[in-house]
Order: C-alpha cells, then sequence, then structure tokens
C-alpha cells in the first residue's frame, strides 16, 4: 500500500496498489501512472509535499511559521544593521518599516526557540528530502522492472 502520493493537483493516500477490476480480476490501481518517468515525477512532488507538511507539522500551525519568519527577518535586519548600512536611499515607509525591525530586534523579538525549532525542522527535513531524491533518481526509469521499484520506493515513505 501506498501511504501518499501526489499526482497533479491531488493528494491520495493509503492506495492499494492491486484493485480488483470489474471481471473480479487483479490489476494495477489506475491511480498510479503507469509510465516510470511520470510516476517517478509523482513521486518526486510527493517527497515535496510531505516536507513541506512535516515541517508544518513540527512549527505548529501556519501562524508560527508566519511568526518563526518574521522573526528571521528580524534577526537579518540585527545583523545588517550592525553593518552601519546606508539607509538614505529608503522611501519614507521603507524606513518606517527599517525602524520597527530594529525596535522588534531590540526588544528580543529574534531570541527565539521557535524560529530555532523551525530552522531545524526544515534542516531535518531537506536533508531527508535530499537523500530520499537521490535514492529516487538512482532508479533507472529505463529498466524493465522501474515501476516495480517505483512503487516499492513509494510504498516505503
Amino acid at each position: 500500500m501506498i501511504k501518499v502520493l501526489k499526482v497533479g493537483n491531488y493528494v491520495y493516500q493509503n492506495i492499494d496498489v492491486i484493485v480488483a477490476a470489474e471481471d473480479g480480476s487483479a490489476v494495477r490501481n489506475s491511480l498510479i501512472p503507469e509510465d516510470p518517468k511520470k510516476l517517478r515525477a509523482c513521486i518526486a512532488d510527493t517527497l515535496g509535499w510531505k516536507v513541506g507538511n512535516n515541517i508544518l507539522k513540527t512549527i505548529g500551525d501556519a501562524n508560527k511559521k508566519d511568526a518563526s519568519t518574521t522573526k528571521a527577518i528580524v534577526l537579518l535586519t540585527k545583523l545588517i544593521n550592525t553593518l552601519n548600512p546606508d539607509t538614505s536611499k529608503l522611501t519614507e515607509n521603507e524606513k518606517s518599516a527599517y525602524e520597527k525591525l530594529l525596535a522588534l530586534a531590540d526588544a528580543g523579538y529574534s531570541d527565539s526557540t521557535l524560529l530555532n525549532e523551525a530552522l531545524a525542522a526544515v534542516q531535518e527535513q531537506l536533508q531527508w528530502y535530499a537523500q530520499k531524491l537521490s535514492e529516487l533518481n538512482a532508479i533507472d526509469t529505463n529498466s524493465a522492472d522501474a515501476l516495480d521499484k517505483l512503487i516499492a520506493f513509494a510504498e516505503s515513505l
């Protein structure tokens, strides 16, 4: 059974690889692409989808993700400010935003466990993604057993 497979804009879960046809014979599930190159592309897309979901699960929700992104921007602003940047070319709105970011930095907004957890989750998931993508790309889509190997790979996720 394939736990999850993203095909186009749809994410299917718990897909039986073999299903019964109308005549009762066993056939491969039509949700699974028959072309090894298309199936590999779907699996690669699935890996990316899983990474995004796993990061959100680790962080908690989209609001925390947005907060951690803001904290990262504040941290970068704090670092940039140590370089004494020339802000004379900024518009009034940009200067105001820059000053607000610095005020948040001064208040300790970027000194955050949430930011560290979010960055750790992203790093961990990207390492997993790179490893799995490497394994996926090692499967020769031109081999006679390519479809079986790709299905086995998808089942292992």
